[in-house]
């Protein structure tokens, strides 16, 4: 009976306990970095974006999804990108949101007026 109840506790304990030692720990948690793409640079098989970011410049090589990440990221765009621990150079890092900076665009909104 004994060996049965370890084997249960064996088996439940890790599932059960997981989330409350991620609060405890928080090595390993995912950070959000958020940066402007300074330069794109599209190859045949990879995309590499350059941030500038607040704990510094980082180099970004997609590897996956490469058509629709360049669709999506311009230079000058501000991104913000999920890590598992801040690096200079990140392979495939997930890409959280990508803002387009306001200051920077250079066209006009319709007019709702008609003349």
């Amino acid at each position: 009976m004994g060996f049965l109840a370890a084997i249960i506790v064996n088996l439940a304990a890790p599932d059960l306990l997981t989330p409350y030692l991620q609060v405890l720990s928080p090595v390993g948690q995912p950070e959000s970095v958020k940066g402007m793409v300074v330069t794109k640079q599209r190859e045949s098989a990879r995309l590499l974006l350059t941030l500038s970011t607040p704990k510094g410049v980082l180099l970004a090589t997609f590897t996956e999804k490469i058509d629709e990440i360049d669709l999506l990221i311009a230079e000058g765009n501000l991104i913000t990108i999920r890590l598992k621990a801040y690096s200079p150079f990140v392979e495939n890092p997930t890409v959280e949101k990508v803002e387009i900076d306001t200051e920077g665009q250079r066209f006009e909104t319709p007019s709702t007026s008609m003349q």
